[in-house]
């Protein structure tokens, strides 16, 4: 499982040729469909399709990159009409409501998590709503089958809110839900408490309230304090690719250095980060070239010398060791046969004809053999040793012991029965039985359950068992060693979550994220609220750039109103150089279309004329009535 956010950014690698094709911009959901349609990697503009990776073609997706077949796997919006419809549709999940079927408010979605093999949303996060964690003001909610994707909200089954209750299972969890309605049923009974918890309840209302405003105008100072270093440092390096801003107005062309003007640009655009990562692959691939550069000379250099001394020490090498195969030449002539001691002049030979790293490896296989059967001798030696001190060993260790299992030799004798102290004739019989490893196996089964019995009486052993988490909420985010989800925080767990945590043997990793003890005191209270005020900021800071985006909108069309009417103070040409408009035109709309077609629009807005000429209104007048004009009004050629 793994979450949409994550996975922005991550790199998409060839498996045929081991290069990187691009980066994940966006992910495509078939909102019909509840899969992963495609990872974006091009949103395309006003002259070029949207490119994206098609979900079918991704063979695998690892923790730092996805992995397709070839670049061929990137298809276009053109090529693609379920990817085209997807794109064109404009639905966004992330800040649509969930809402059930009764009318149920489940929160915000936040982000989505898929299945990393199949593309099936499991489940989203969202924030607020009933089922929002305390500590972090965020909540897992399962995927049903069938999910109504609207303009406005997602709506989901009853069903969805019934189990995102948690209900464990069980004696245990019972006697839990009964002791829980009585303590509830105490606490309401007195006044004393009710008013503590009433002033507790105040105090936290005024801690969170100050938590979220510090963390609110700490980002705010961190912010503007990036945005300024990001500037300093992106002026006079060279863009290593062009950076477009969402109208498909180029910013920075490849290979241009970048001005004051440029950062200025790309900030108003939300481009800057994009702008620093593109001066920065310059400047890295400008060192790497000349790094190495450096390396390969050196390199060359160096191999030539150790060519040389590697000769020297081969030829020394292979003096005086056994050969431990035939070296051949060409002709059919033998600079050495299998078995034979390497002399000198054999080295020599073997060097002049090119043959010494095979005479190299036949000394190098002659020695490996004469030591390996030395090595067998001895092992074989030893052996017996070694298997009459291990039973002395074993017989001694499971004499004493209690059998945590029957004993039965392959004659079908019972050795030993379960329960029974191990005394020495029962060692002894099953040493001729051939049955002594299983004795011993029976003996250290026995010793590992009163040793668990023993802790269990002490009460030091872990009381719960993966069982016991089912219905349960996980508390934390759980990950695989890969880096996938194996729970979500806020998660409930069923047999999968469970049956998968058993295979990977994150069994006591659930179980404390689901049924650990909670952290109490007010040190973990305040590191809760604070938490949770940074997720309240993340989520403004998201409605806040999109009001921010929205007013850049209105403001772009206010221009456009403004600029109708007033003349031109330049020539405005199309791409194919004919004129839009003459200097002293007035803007017209039909302009206006044609300069956005044009992709020159900018350029039209940032010519408008703001003098306001003194002119005699008569004197400008038109020649033709206008179409709304008063009939009994004189039209202009009659006028004396």
């Amino acid at each position: 499982m793994i979450k949409g956010k994550e996975i922005l950014g991550r790199n998409i690698v060839a498996i045929s040729t081991g290069e990187k094709v691009d980066s994940v911009r966006d992910v495509v959901f078939d909102h019909q469909g509840n899969q992963v349609l495609a990872f974006l990697v091009d949103e395309g503009g006003w002259f070029r399709a949207a490119k994206a990776v098609p979900f079918e073609r991704v063979r695998s997706i690892g923790e730092h990159a996805i992995m397709i077949a070839s670049a061929d796997d990137v298809t276009s919006s053109r090529d693609d009409g379920r990817l085209a419809d997807a794109l064109e549709s404009k639905t966004s999940l992330l800040g649509m409501t969930l809402l059930t079927t009764d009318g149920q408010n489940l929160g915000k979605i936040a982000d989505v998590y898929f299945d990393e093999n199949t593309g099936r949303v499991v489940g989203y996060e969202a924030t607020g709503g009933l089922f929002a964690d305390l500590s972090s003001g965020r909540a897992f909610i399962p995927a049903p089958s069938d999910v109504q994707i609207g303009a406005d909200a997602a709506i989901v089954p009853l069903s969805v809110a019934a189990a995102m209750k948690e209900n464990p299972g069980g004696l245990k969890g019972a006697i839990k839900t009964a002791g829980d309605a009585v303590t509830g049923a105490v606490h309401h009974t007195g006044e004393t408490v009710t008013g503590a918890v009433q002033s507790a309840g105040e105090a936290v209302k005024d801690t969170y309230q100050s938590a979220a405003s510090s963390v609110k105008e700490t980002a705010q100072n961190a912010s503007e304090a990036v945005t300024e270093r990001q500037q300093e440092y992106v002026i006079g390096k060279t863009s290593n690719t062009e950076i477009v801003a969402a109208d498909g107005t180029v910013i920075v062309h490849e290979g241009e250095v970048v001005t004051p003007l440029h950062a200025e640009v790309a900030e108003w655009h939300g481009k800057l980060p994009a702008l620093a990562a593109a001066v920065t692959g310059a400047s890295v691939s400008t060192s790497l070239g000349q790094a190495t550069e450096s390396l390969t000379s050196k390199m060359t250099a160096g191999f030539r010398d150790l060519l040389n001394e590697t000769r020297t020490r081969q030829k020394h090498y292979v003096v005086g060791k056994t050969a431990g195969q035939d070296i051949e030449l060409e002709n059919g002539l033998f600079i050495a046969h299998k078995g034979d001691t390497i002399t000198a002049a054999q080295a020599e030979a073997a060097e002049k004809a090119g043959k010494l790293a095979a005479l190299t490896a036949a000394a190098t296989g002659g020695a490996v053999a004469d030591a390996y059967d030395d090595a067998r001798t001895r092992v074989q030696e030893g052996y017996a040793e070694i298997r009459e001190a291990t039973a002395d060993r074993q017989k001694a260790y499971v004499t004493g012991k209690v059998a945590g299992t029957n004993v039965v030799s392959d004659s079908g004798e019972v050795i030993v029965s379960r329960g029974v102290t191990i005394g020495a004739h029962h060692a002894e019989r099953a040493e001729a039985t051939g049955s002594l490893a299983a004795l011993t196996a029976a003996a250290t089964a026995g010793a590992v359950t009163g040793a668990g019995q023993d802790d269990m009486e002490d009460n030091t052993a872990s009381p719960h068992r993966i069982e016991d988490t089912l219905g349960r909420r996980v508390r934390h985010d759980i990950r695989a060693p890969g880096g996938s989800l194996l729970a979500a925080q806020g998660q409930i767990v069923n047999t999968d979550i469970a049956a998968r945590a058993q295979t990977l043997g994150l069994e006591q990793p659930l179980i404390e994220a689901t049924l650990g003890e909670e952290v109490q005191g007010s040190n973990a209270a305040a590191a809760n609220l604070l938490d949770r005020a940074k997720s309240w900021f993340s989520d403004r800071k998201e409605e806040t750039e999109q009001a921010m985006r929205q007013r850049e909108q209105e403001a772009h069309e206010q221009r456009i109103r403004s600029a109708l009417g007033r003349p031109v103070t330049r020539v405005i040409l199309a791409p194919d150089d004919s004129i839009i408009l003459n200097t002293g035109e007035i803007i017209t709309n039909k302009a206006v279309d044609a300069a956005r077609a044009g992709n020159v629009l900018d350029i039209l807005l940032d010519s408008v004329s703001k003098e306001d000429p003194s002119i005699d209104p008569l004197a400008t007048r038109p020649t033709e009535t206008g179409q709304a004009a008063l009939e009994s009004q004189q039209k202009p050629d009659a006028e004396s």
